[in-house]
């Protein structure tokens, strides 16, 4: 039998990307606004991968880590998504790469497209490569952006910042248990994969926002209580909907992502709001130059 190599370049990439952000962070003293911006590009990468992948079926990823191919679709998308892409963003912003080092990246990206393409481990539907080659240095001044609204404390960037993680807390989650167990979002007896990565994240999207909300409003006891209760008043709407069906995995699993994603919350809510709204490490640094 013909062994599978297909997951070999996805794998290189992971090593490559992941070794470009722990250099990006051991570099820079600023480590906690940085994860959350980190956080914040992962998030917004999920929420368009949710519509380009999951609705509008753009593109089909094909690393054969999973014997179903919806499943190992969607994690094709992860890596992508939540690795390749956001974290070679936060390299550009960190190190401030012009216009020519985005263009550089972008052709970069689409290089790798086209050899997935070709190694058929990629297979575009209606998408092309001269989206990717568009669409990505948007995506690198939109992180730049972000960026600069951490420093200067924009209220909308920082709850942004807030919903985003939570977001990428819950999709992980969802993905992981999901992964590993039978666990799945959908209407009818028997609920597929492609249905419940059209459903969980509409899911997990409302539970995030509110949970940012009740969150940023109180995350001591009586806020945590408030988001607990709501969450589990969407479960109760889920389960009577029949999007979901009561048993003990989804006890177990459901209520677990609660607690995670409140105590989570509660914990990015200190950092963004309290941790990041100290003197700017950056201008601290220069400052301490200066005086040399």
């Amino acid at each position: 039998m013909k062994r599978n190599k297909n997951y070999i370049p996805f794998v290189i990439l992971f090593i490559f990307h992941s070794c470009l952000l722990v250099f990006t962070i051991y570099k820079k003293k600023d480590r906690k606004r940085l994860f959350i911006l980190l956080l914040s590009g992962i998030g917004l990468c999920f929420v368009f991968e949710y519509f380009v992948l999951s609705i509008f079926k753009a593109y089909r990823y094909k690393p054969k880590m999973f014997l179903n191919k919806d499943l190992d679709n969607f994690f094709g998308a992860i890596l992508s998504q939540a690795i390749f892409v956001p974290f070679t963003a936060v390299f550009i912003t960190v190190f401030k790469v012009g216009w020519k080092g985005k263009a550089l990246f972008a052709i970069y990206f689409a290089g790798i497209e086209r050899l997935f393409l070709k190694l058929a481990i990629h297979q575009n539907n209606w998408w092309k490569t001269k989206y990717t080659i568009t669409l990505i240095p948007v995506f690198f001044y939109i992180n730049d952006f972000w960026y600069s609204q951490l420093k200067k404390k924009n209220p909308l960037f920082l709850f942004g910042s807030l919903f985003l993680s939570i977001l990428v807390s819950g999709f992980n989650l969802m993905y992981s248990v999901s992964f590993f167990s039978k666990f799945r979002f959908g209407r009818g007896r028997w609920h597929s994969w492609k249905e419940h990565f059209k459903v969980a994240p509409l899911y997990y999207f409302l539970l995030s926002l509110a949970t940012a909300v009740f969150i940023k409003n109180d995350s001591g006891r009586k806020g945590i209580l408030v988001t607990a209760a709501f969450s589990k008043l969407i479960d109760m709407l889920v389960l009577n909907t029949g999007i979901a069906k009561k048993n003990f995995s989804y006890v177990l699993i459901n209520n677990s992502i609660h607690l995670l994603m409140i105590s989570w919350a509660a914990l990015l809510k200190k950092w963004i709001y309290r941790d990041l709204g100290r003197p700017d490490i950056d201008n601290f640094d220069d400052m301490n130059r200066a005086g040399n």
